[in-house]
């Protein structure tokens, strides 16, 4: 068993997305003399990752800007950094501090943060930055582990970091099915030719009807696209929109008396929302508390909140900016978007495109749509003991990683730090972001991540 130095000298961070790129700037800022810091990104530049790396100017942040600093104890730092390039190209020519930006500018800003603490860093702390895929670690006879990439490449370190971001989603049909491999299904909704072969008047399905539908609709009007869009999704579901401007509500939530269940959470929840104010303001003063509600829960309680709460909370908790809002309800009149509840039943491919088939909810009505493509938008999947990607199978076939009791995510502690299979707290493998979704659940949106980048790095210097 790997057994780090008390004084780790080389770190390495896997993932240069959000997640990644914050965790190094803390590195750098607070690294001692000596101390070796690595990054490894597949798929360069740093700081962009899946959320940030559209180039769509219509794909817009869902948080305001002056809520979307890199840096928790610096608030406004992203929109001055804004404001100092309003009127630049690909920048708006004004900006207010409730304004939903462009995704692509938050990735301009993250790249720059990582940069500038580059820059800053002391020449007695070495940056490496590595372009290739992980996959596998290796504990060592000295100590350490061995990191080996996809071409071969091995490298050293002390402690690890797995930063990696969002899965890709489960396959809308628990089944194989030869439609999945052909042309006319996309199954990652973040690439970019994910909207080429769509003729201007053909129909297109797409599963699923949240903030990544919402983002591929508004693309494909821009585009042009004079065809129907239909977006199914289990129970026909829809975010709600933000409304800017709304004074916050006094926390209704007392740290020392939080709610044991559920039950009790969305009755004090329905209460306060009876007593006035708006419902926004409501659950946004929820925040705060959200990670100690959550680790107070029993696993049969989450479990609960998973099954029969959790597709209502995820629509009013994870809004869209307001102009997406008014314009997807532009669409809807228009009937050139149409929402349905329901489950797929089939899909294959025609001479023309593809049919499919799905029943509505609560009847046994089939429906069956004629469409040019399938475009999967049902979320990331969680379960990391279930995807098919060479660094998860080594992991857990050595015994490093293992799933937490409701497949959220990582089995790990708050912290971050990484638990074996069956064999304890590992000393030297930690996570952030999204893999700590079964142990935070508020734990993948960037006023959560930079708290946990700037803990995260002291732990490792610690």
């Amino acid at each position: 068993m790997a057994t780090p130095a008390t004084s780790p000298r080389h770190l390495a961070v896997i993932g240069g997305g959000l997640s990644g790129a914050l965790v190094v700037v803390h590195l750098l800022r607070l690294a001692p003399a000596g101390t070796r810091i690595t990054l490894i990104e597949r798929n360069p530049p740093v700081g962009r990752g899946v959320a940030y790396g559209t180039e769509c100017g219509d794909h817009l942040l869902n948080v305001p800007a002056a809520r979307m600093s890199a840096f928790a104890d610096d608030p406004q730092h992203f929109f001055r950094w804004v404001e100092e390039r309003v009127g630049r190209p690909g920048y708006p020519t004004q900006v207010a501090p409730d304004d939903f930006l462009p995704r692509h500018i938050y990735g301009d800003y993250i790249a720059a943060v990582f940069v500038e603490a580059r820059a800053k860093a002391p020449d007695t702390v070495r940056f490496d930055n590595v372009t290739g895929e992980l996959v596998d670690i290796e504990e060592r006879p000295e100590g350490n582990v061995r990191l080996t990439l996809a071409d071969a490449r091995t490298l050293d370190a002390d402690r690890v970091v797995l930063a990696l971001g969002l899965l890709p989603g489960e396959y809308p049909i628990r089944r194989s099915m030869p439609f999945f491999h052909g042309r006319r299904y996309v199954h990652v909704p973040w690439q970019s030719e994910v909207l080429e072969g769509i003729g201007k008047d053909q129909d297109v399905l797409i599963v699923g009807a949240g903030l990544t539908a919402n983002d591929i609709i508004v693309q494909l009007d821009r585009l042009g696209h004079r065809g129907t869009v239909h977006a199914l999704s289990r129970r026909g579901l829809r975010p709600r929109a933000h409304c800017p401007g709304i004074p916050p509500h006094a926390p209704f939530l007392k740290a020392d008396a939080l709610p044991a269940t559920i039950r009790e959470m969305l009755h004090l929840l329905r209460a306060e929302v009876r007593k006035g104010g708006d419902w926004r303001a409501v659950i946004d003063s929820v925040r705060p508390f959200s990670h100690a509600l959550w680790q107070g829960f029993s696993w049969e309680e989450r479990a609960r909140f998973m099954r029969h709460a959790r597709p209502f909370w995820d629509v009013h908790r994870h809004r869209i900016a307001p102009q997406v809002a008014e314009e997807i309800e532009r669409l809807t009149i228009d009937g050139r978007v149409k929402f349905y509840a329901g489950r797929l039943q089939s899909l294959r491919e025609t001479t023309s495109g593809a049919e499919a088939v799905f029943r509505r909810r609560g009847t046994a009505d089939l429906v069956t749509l004629n469409v040019a493509k399938v475009i999967n938008c049902t979320g990331p999947r969680t379960d990391y003991s279930k995807y098919q990607h060479p660094l998860y199978i080594n992991l857990l076939a050595r015994g490093l990683i293992d799933h937490d009791p409701l497949a959220l995510g990582l089995h790990a502690t708050s912290a971050g730090q990484v638990y074996r299979y069956r064999n304890g707290l590992s000393n030297w493998l930690y996570a952030i972001g999204a893999p700590l979704k079964g142990v935070l659940w508020e734990s993948t949106a960037a006023p959560e991540i930079r708290v946990q980048a700037r803990q995260l790095a002291e732990r490792l210097l610690a």
